[in-house]
């Protein structure tokens, strides 16, 4: 997986829209979560932290990967004068000057988030936040006041320290593509036929306030353990990978994909509503909620919003060697691969925000591919 085929422009356009899609729907975040412990600290409202932990990732990556950051742009006055008017970095810059330790009280501060809180404190640009750009304070623009800020931000940055730690990021991320890349390609392998199925769950809207990352991932273990033992209702299933992220507008919440023997499971669609029924009604006893992508309406709605033929959305039949589809699923490997943004509750122990399962088909089906193998070695 993740080689390189030749495609064409309009492939390419449909592939960069589904990356979009993946990485923007949910705006959600990696979770990190504590072991059940009734001293552990949450935020009074979670949503305030992710948002704050979503803008300072994306100015700083912005500061480092672009030459010249453009925070406001250049207008004519009905007198002739050119002065500058904000634009979506100004709010950017602005809500990110505005941030404060309080912000992400009860969890974890990464060092580069440390780093942009640190200027903050020093220069209190923050002050300034809301004015006019060409407001004059103290000899200087307001426009000119942000430049100097994200100067200093990016001047800490680049220090061999924080070089390394990025780097260090950007390793970690990629060994995990790297072993989801592995699984799923080992898992189609073992396949004659694949169905390829996504499902996401998460929580009633009257439940989410209440649900901590204990509750999601004690439920999701308890979804992983059935996975792997119960062949009555995971018979077909050869492997699930399972991503738990937060996200202000849903909460907790995790996105499934799912692979099944094809020559066991026929109706992707089927399969999906089951897997979302299940979660609901048995694993979190009627508080849960969810999506099944699979479905045809989903489907319908994806592909047009995408301008993506359905074959090629990297669910339902897997065909090997049809490049886009093969794209496709190194586009949504990447997605749940992902880790550049991370809420970790401040305790010492903390469970896996990525699990990948490998159920009873892969039993099946790789204790098949061993028979055949001591049969073509010790052929009667």
């Amino acid at each position: 997986m993740c080689e390189q085929h030749h495609i064409s422009p309009e492939a390419q356009r449909q592939l960069d829209a589904l990356s979009h899609f993946h990485l923007t729907r949910d705006k959600g975040l990696d979770v990190y979560n504590p072991n059940d412990n009734a001293d552990t600290t949450y935020l009074v409202n979670p949503p305030h932290s992710a948002e704050a932990l979503r803008d300072v990732t994306k100015l700083l990556d912005e500061l480092l990967h672009k030459k010249r950051l453009v925070i406001s742009r250049r207008q004519e006055t009905g007198q002739g004068l050119i002065k500058r008017i904000r634009n979506e970095k100004t709010r950017l810059v602005e809500s990110c000057a505005l941030l404060t330790r309080d912000y992400f009280s009860g969890y974890e501060i990464d060092r580069d988030i440390d780093v942009l809180l640190g200027v903050n404190e020093r220069m209190g640009v923050g002050a300034l936040a809301g004015l006019p750009l060409h407001t004059n304070i103290d000899g200087k623009t307001v426009h000119e006041h942000y430049l100097k800020y994200l100067r200093q931000i990016r001047q800490w940055l680049i220090t061999p320290q924080m070089r390394r730690y990025r780097r260090n990021l950007r390793v970690r991320r990629q060994r995990r593509v790297e072993a989801i890349d592995a699984a799923v390609k080992d898992a189609l392998s073992l396949c004659r036929r694949a169905r390829l199925i996504r499902v996401d769950g998460n929580y009633l809207q009257s439940v989410r306030p209440t649900v901590t990352p204990d509750r999601i991932s004690s439920d999701l273990d308890r979804m992983v353990r059935n996975m792997r033992h119960n062949k009555r209702h995971f018979g077909g299933l050869v492997l699930a990978v399972l991503k738990i992220e937060y996200g202000p507008e849903k909460g907790y919440h995790w996105h499934g994909y799912f692979i099944y023997d094809g020559d066991l499971v026929h109706k992707d669609m089927l399969k999906g509503k089951y897997i979302l029924n299940y979660w609901i009604k048995v694993v979190t006893k009627g508080d849960g909620s969810g999506f099944n992508v699979n479905s045809a309406s989903a489907r319908h709605q994806l592909a047009s919003r995408l301008g993506i033929h359905e074959d090629h959305l990297a669910i339902g039949a897997f065909r090997p060697g049809d490049s886009l589809q093969q794209h496709n699923l190194d586009t949504l490997i990447s997605y749940f691969g992902k880790e550049r943004q991370s809420l970790r509750v401040k305790k010492n122990t903390k469970t896996r925000s990525l699990r990948i399962v490998r159920g009873p088909g892969y039993r099946e089906l790789k204790q098949g591919r061993q028979r055949l193998s001591d049969r073509d070695l010790h052929p009667k």
